[in-house]
């Protein structure tokens, strides 16, 4: 990195100081260039905007409108200013500086599908910097994160200033609001509709319709995304990158099967620059084509397959998510510490971490952290939990659960109501037995009642119920639901004089009989009172 400030620094001086052959020197531009000179940049900006309307097609005006507000360390106007200039007319050198720094400045805000764009514009020019060439590498192997996502730079935020090192930068890694796919070297901005008449006229020109392509996928117009693929791989089959993109397309299409076959037709000849990464995404999005399928065995090996082209944490994400829905709970946790270990503040892997030792009862400082990063977030994202992704549901049960042993009662029963639509969970043992006695615990011992007398064969359910109609100083049911307990767990006999619920039922002798012979079965004995310490 330091190599590529050096030489972007001699470039600079170059770009600034020397005429070019190709600029459109109007006497705005002349006066605009004394006053940058002079470090009279108010005037300046106003000189290099009345030149930049009159000259529209021009960026020179906007390069130095974006050092100079680079130098006030305005850098959202800088960015936007030199986004534009690299968008117009430029000469070589100063497309090359403008490209450079756009580069630099998305690599350091992690905004890696622009800066693969960028630095994929740059290496057209100089295509052995290898600087550049790693700040290529590291985007597109970060493409498809949360932070990938185009970001418009218009309110001001605080950077480090001009040749000092970062610090401090916030992981931006929030799991990954969709799996990595791309490793295209460029974003397509142009609508489809650009490219129509141009393939009219020149159907043979293969770049063209390779674009066209990739427009029509951004435009999620699937079905003639694939059939203009289909005229390029017939023109050069051997093409990795067509067969990957054919792989996605189909997975859009949702026909898993198909895209296996593209995927594996891929892994042939791959992508010769970059292979690791190239595989990395091929593997990556076969696991998720398996995984559609239910071969569950073939999608972790993919995953697997993936972490080993590329050591991120979106592949171990994948398997602890495939691990969560086999139950299996320990490889589950390991997924996910691992991946905690790449991203520590993806949330996704805090909550399949905080599901899977929820269920494998290793409630340890791990699980604490995971449940406060998880819930936190939660909290902070999707005030409405019903607008919360189904992705980040996944924990929402276990959320609940949570709540109820914290005694958050009302917080418990927020995430309950959520699930309350999704007929697999809220039909499910788990979901009836924890609401009812959330319901049974916050003292809604009415609304508890329903959903514990669904929960049958539950010794812990029928004890609840026995204790809420003992509340309700129903002796016959408290006697029923109790019997029921204690059949299949005898330890309830002796524990009704620790439960206070019991305190009214108490008085009657029937209910002390009934305890007293264990529903009959044995000779009776003294039994103390409720709450006794005997």
């Amino acid at each position: 990195m330091e190599s590529v400030r050096k030489y972007l620094s001699l470039v600079l001086s170059f770009v600034i100081f020397q005429t070019t052959v190709f600029a459109i020197d109007s006497d705005a531009m002349k006066e605009g260039k004394k006053a940058f000179s002079k470090k009279a940049y108010g005037e300046a900006i106003k000189k290099f905007t009345k030149h930049a309307d009159s000259h529209p097609q021009d960026g020179e005006a906007y390069m130095y409108l974006g050092y100079i507000y680079e130098y006030k360390k305005d850098y959202p106007k800088s960015i936007q200013n030199f986004r534009r200039a690299a968008d117009l007319d430029l000469d070589k050198d100063q497309r090359k500086t403008v490209l450079l720094k756009l580069a630099l400045f998305f690599n350091y805000h992690q905004d890696w599908n622009l800066s693969a764009t960028y630095a994929s514009r740059y290496l057209k020019y100089d295509p052995k910097n290898e600087e550049v060439q790693k700040i290529y590498n590291r985007a597109v192997g970060n493409k498809g994160n949360p932070s990938s996502s185009t970001h418009t730079y218009t309110q001001h935020t605080k950077i480090e200033p001009k040749h000092q090192e970062p610090k401090n930068i916030e992981n931006k890694k929030d799991q990954v609001k969709k799996t990595d796919e791309s490793i295209e070297d460029k974003d397509t901005t142009k609508p489809s509709e650009s490219y129509e008449q141009i393939l009219a006229n020149q159907p043979h020109l293969e770049d063209v319709r390779w674009d066209y392509v990739l427009a029509l996928f951004e435009e999620k117009k699937y079905d003639k995304a694939e059939s203009n693929l289909n005229i390029l791989i017939e023109k050069n089959p051997t093409r990795s990158r067509y067969h990957y993109k054919m792989g996605i397309i189909k997975l859009r299409l949702d026909d898993p099967k198909s895209a296996i076959d593209s995927f594996e037709k891929a892994k042939k000849n791959p992508f010769s620059k970059d292979t690791n990464v190239f595989l990395y995404y091929v593997f990556l999005n076969e696991g998720i084509a398996y995984q559609k399928l239910a071969e569950i065995e073939k999608a972790e090996l993919s995953f697997q397959e993936a972490f080993r082209q590329v050591q991120k944490d979106t592949p171990l994400l994948a398997l602890a998510r495939l691990y969560e829905q086999k139950s299996e709970w320990e490889k589950c946790i390991q997924s996910s510490d691992k991946a905690l270990s790449y991203n520590p503040n993806q949330i996704e892997s805090h909550m399949f971490r905080f599901v899977c030792m929820f269920e494998a009862g290793n409630k340890t400082k791990k699980f604490e952290t995971s449940f406060a990063k998880y819930s936190e977030f939660i909290k902070m994202k999707f005030p409405d939990l019903s607008q919360t992704p189904e992705k980040f549901q996944v924990g929402f049960l276990k959320l609940a659960r949570k709540y109820t042993e914290n005694n958050a009662f009302d917080i418990a029963e927020s995430y309950f109501s959520v699930l309350e639509k999704d007929q697999t969970i809220s039909t499910g043992r788990e979901y009836i037995f924890y609401r009812g006695r959330n319901y049974f615990y916050s003292g809604k011992v009415d609304l508890a009642i329903p959903y514990l007398q669904k929960t049958n064969g539950s010794s812990a359910a029928h004890y609840l119920l026995a204790r809420c109609f003992a509340k309700k100083n129903d002796i016959t049911k408290t006697k029923e639901q109790f019997q029921l307990a204690a059949d299949l767990k005898p330890e309830y006999w002796t524990s009704s004089s620790l439960e206070k619920d019991f305190k009214e039922v108490w008085k009657d002798n029937s209910f002390r009989e009934f305890l007293n012979t264990k529903g009959g079965k044995v000779p009776g004995t003294n039994l103390s009172t409720p709450g006794s310490n005997q």
